[in-house]
């Protein structure tokens, strides 16, 4: 399955835009709205590319509101298309003033997607004053193997509202992941995988004395690949921490960790 969503919401849009039209900051993150991931890391097929950025100095009419387009190109190593999105029409409103319109981008990667690495080109038109902008870059699809995928945070644990890994004292977030490239039993067909989660406070400390841990090895169905997870945390005191999560497959022998930076602000 090969898909792509596109989010922006216009959280601070100024009634000028008289600056030229650009788009900054593009960043590889865990999830909307997530924690940038490292880079060079490159991303594993079955899981899901998402790139935030921000679009500067759209035109606005006089309620305030911008009209635009956006369309999205990649191509594989050798420049043959791998996915493509017609220029894409859409609004979106000024509430707060500034001059930033933040969007982000998803693109599912296939399971049988060849590894490799792949280019990928935004354009924004901006339709009320007829100007384009682009930006463009390189990323790695990953062989094929064990590991972590889909890595996220969510306000729910359907996996509906994703957050940032930012919360308030008292709220609760649900780290979401997934494992993909594990192997079965040659008898029972299922899957033997351990799963962690520690946390640490800013000083690399751990918070609690040992991991949270699970273990999957019933009811996993034959036709499934990827076996989704999940920790729900709850936010009690402020600070910054580093949430890692962690699976080892019991019978492949191998080992996949994640990290992601979250941080918890006091109720002023």
């Amino acid at each position: 399955m090969l898909s792509c969503v596109l989010l922006c919401s216009l959280v601070s849009a100024g009634a000028g835009g008289d600056g030229k039209l650009e788009i900054v900051n593009p960043r590889a993150t865990y999830g909307h709205l997530g924690a940038a991931r490292p880079k060079g890391t490159g991303i594993l097929p079955g899981d899901v590319a998402h790139v935030a950025f921000e679009v500067n100095n759209l035109k606005h009419d006089d309620k305030g509101q911008s009209s635009y387009s956006i369309a999205i190109e990649v191509r594989d190593g050798s420049g043959e298309l791998f996915y493509k999105q017609e220029p894409f029409n859409s609004v979106a409103q000024n509430f707060f003033g500034g001059n930033s319109l933040p969007c982000s981008a998803q693109l599912e990667i296939p399971q049988n997607a060849k590894p490799g690495t792949y280019s990928w080109k935004v354009t924004i038109h901006d339709r009320l004053a007829n100007k384009s902008a682009t930006v463009s870059g390189k990323g790695d699809v990953l062989k094929a193997d064990f590991g972590l995928i889909r890595v996220g945070t969510y306000a729910d644990a359907e996996g509906k509202v994703p957050v940032p890994s930012v919360g308030m004292v008292g709220s609760t977030i649900y780290v979401n992941f997934a494992a993909v490239g594990f192997a079965r039993s040659g008898k029972s067909k299922q899957p033997d995988l351990a799963v962690g989660m520690k946390i640490l406070d800013e000083n690399g400390k751990a918070t609690f004395a040992k991991p949270i841990t699970g273990h999957v090895k019933s009811d996993i169905p034959a036709s499934l690949n990827i076996i989704p997870l999940q920790y729900g945390v709850t936010l009690n005191r402020p600070g910054r921490f580093t949430i890692q999560l962690s699976a080892h497959c019991e019978l492949c022998g191998k080992t996949s960790t994640v990290s992601i930076p979250v941080r918890i602000l006091p109720l002023d």
